[in-house]
């Protein structure tokens, strides 16, 4: 990958996490658009908890089937885990020719899946998740491409400080004003940086006469000028409203679900007991289709099994 693509990359990565207010969604995303970059396979993101003694399954992208038809594998620690909180992963790695510690006793649906590179996640200098990302071939990441997850791993670090602040913000009512101003700088503050390096960067584009590359960076400037537009007026118009709800509810109130419609339509019928044949039978979708959204659920709601899911759709307001 060459400087320009990686910026292209960097900034497209950049958009889809600030236009997200929800952590699980963002993160996905982000996983998403970095797999599809680096023409790799799959990929997911633990994110440790308070304690810093236990991690949490906060990401995932197009897991194989032995994974994906068994979330609870995804569970409890592996060695890229060991070895990052041992102070053994400071940097990002390759990993590569060592088989992921998740697959490599499991005989089928694993799609020949090989680790390639695992990328640290800070908040603050402090230890705050891990980036894997997995290819079926053989490679070894170049410093270019390491240099990449790095600075992809910083806009992770970002998202996760600014969804924080979010929710510390829902978590106090009295501390609303400062928490609102301090995620309005937070989320200003980054979208112009990304419109000043993309200009910077049209700069030096038309100093080597490259015409289509300053203008494809261009409109992509525009776009993120106005989704800042529509995010921030956006955001106004929730706290005013949940400044209100405030006043008749001192409950605490989570975020807004994370889950897609589709996914709320999966989970509603779990909960009424059915199984994934009949799920597919009543929303005509294939049962594999069934069995994906449901990794899906399992994922934002930080479960393990469909049990857990349910009651924590509950507790979050997800689920009445």
């Amino acid at each position: 990958m060459n400087e320009p693509k990686n910026f292209s990359a960097l900034f497209e990565i950049a958009a889809v996490l600030n236009r997200e207010f929800s952590l699980p969604a963002a993160l996905r995303s982000a996983l998403e658009k970095t797999v599809q970059v680096l023409n790799l396979e799959t990929g997911w993101i633990w994110l440790l908890q308070p304690d810093n003694k236990s991690v949490y399954l906060a990401a995932s992208y197009n897991l194989p089937p032995a994974l994906s038809k068994h979330p609870e594998r995804l569970s409890g620690w592996c060695f890229c885990i060991e070895k990052y909180l041992s102070d053994e992963i400071p940097v990002a790695l390759n990993i590569s020719e060592i088989t992921c510690s998740r697959l490599k006793n499991i005989r089928s649906g694993t799609r020949d899946l090989k680790f390639h590179a695992t990328i640290p996640i800070s908040v603050s200098g402090n230890k705050t998740g891990l980036i894997n990302l997995v290819s079926r071939e053989s490679q070894k990441m170049d410093k270019e491409k390491l240099s990449l997850l790095s600075n992809i791993a910083s806009l992770v670090s970002v998202t996760i400080q600014r969804t924080r602040v979010q929710e510390s913000y829902i978590n106090n009512p009295s501390r609303q004003q400062n928490a609102f101003q301090e995620i309005v700088d937070r989320i200003f503050t980054s979208r112009v940086e990304e419109l000043v390096v993309s200009l910077e960067s049209v700069n030096d584009l038309l100093d080597q006469k490259k015409i289509t590359s300053s203008k494809k960076l261009i409109t992509q400037s525009y776009s993120v000028a106005r989704e800042l537009k529509e995010q921030l007026s956006s955001f106004t118009v929730q706290e005013i409203e949940s400044a209100s709800d405030s006043k008749k509810k001192k409950k605490f109130q989570y975020p807004s679900s994370p889950l897609t419609a589709r996914e709320m339509e999966v989970l509603q019928l779990i909960k009424q007991g059915l199984s994934n044949k009949q799920i597919a039978s009543q929303l005509y979708l294939a049962e594999r289709t069934i069995k994906f959204h449901i990794t899906s659920i399992l994922s934002k709601l930080f479960a393990v099994n469909r049990t857990e899911a349910i009651n924590n759709a509950i507790q979050r307001g997800i689920l009445s």
